[in-house]
């Protein structure tokens, strides 16, 4: 499932490549996809421009003028890609808008994701994003801010940091790496991490999540043809997904164990 880096790498890309362009048409394959029939999102969008494009914890938020957005959440396997007016369209996507520039933004495996129509409002009074916890890369969320949050919860930091309500974005391949920098145990209880530990958690909280924006994240389906941004950061991954390879650090073989109902992927010599 994308996590913040990938959904910030996709906002950027649509910030550069639909803002402004107006919508020409919808076309709807998977229905369960969207909250209200095609009709009415066709006659809701067609005609309107994109006014802007945002991001809040893993889902996309594109508005347009007038006073409608639509919150995109890919989930497990659903991403977007963009094609140019020359281009056709790859298969069949869940759901597809023709702009009248004549390019296309085509929206694939919506079979766990949505796409919502909703007004345009502030985040947390749109239905789909009111439970949410702080944006961890939000300028406000500071270090005191963290440990505040931290200092009121219990039970193992992995499944914590997946939390949605707890801090929103982050799932289960950037929990791993943010414990594998901090080098803390995906099972490590709360309550037995030290003050300094709870420094470096935030510290590479928020220095690897920004390096993985920068370098376009681990996802694997490029935004358009000409897109060689999108899943640069995989190559720097340390241990999501490497079970059984040596560590970069130590040359420990990665375990991958079960915790809090998902894979957690460590080092066992240098975490602890």
């Amino acid at each position: 499932m994308p996590e913040i880096p990938e959904i910030e790498t996709v906002k950027n890309h649509l910030i550069q490549k639909i803002q402004g362009k107006t919508v020409q048409s919808v076309l709807v394959n998977r229905h369960k996809a969207i909250n209200v029939t095609k009709e009415a999102l066709v006659q809701a969008l067609a005609g309107q421009a994109v006014a802007s494009v945002r991001r809040r914890a893993k889902q996309l938020i594109i508005s347009f003028t007038n006073e409608k957005s639509l919150i995109i959440h890919f989930m497990l396997e659903g991403y977007t890609r963009f094609f140019y007016s020359e281009e056709p369209v790859d298969g069949q996507p869940s759901v597809l808008f023709e702009l009248a520039t004549n390019e296309s933004l085509a929206f694939y495996k919506m079979n766990l994701g949505y796409i919502h129509l909703v007004d345009t409002t502030q985040f947390d009074e749109m239905p789909d994003l009111a439970d949410l916890g702080p944006e961890p890369l939000d300028p406000d969320f500071s270090a005191t801010a963290f440990l505040t949050l931290l200092g009121q919860r219990k039970g193992m930091i992995k499944p914590l940091l997946m939390d949605q309500q707890f801090i929103a974005g982050i799932g289960n391949v950037y929990s791993n790496e943010i414990l594998f920098c901090c080098r803390l145990l995906p099972t490590r209880k709360v309550g037995t991490i030290a003050d300094a530990e709870r420094q470096r958690l935030y510290h590479c909280m928020q220095t690897l999540l920004k390096q993985a924006i920068a370098a376009g994240g681990v996802y694997d389906e490029p935004f358009c043809s000409d897109d060689h941004l999108t899943g640069g950061y995989e190559n720097s991954l340390q241990v999501a997904y490497r079970t059984g390879q040596p560590c970069y650090t130590c040359g420990t073989a990665i375990i991958t164990s079960r915790v809090g109902g998902r894979n957690a992927f460590y080092c066992p010599h240098c975490q602890h």
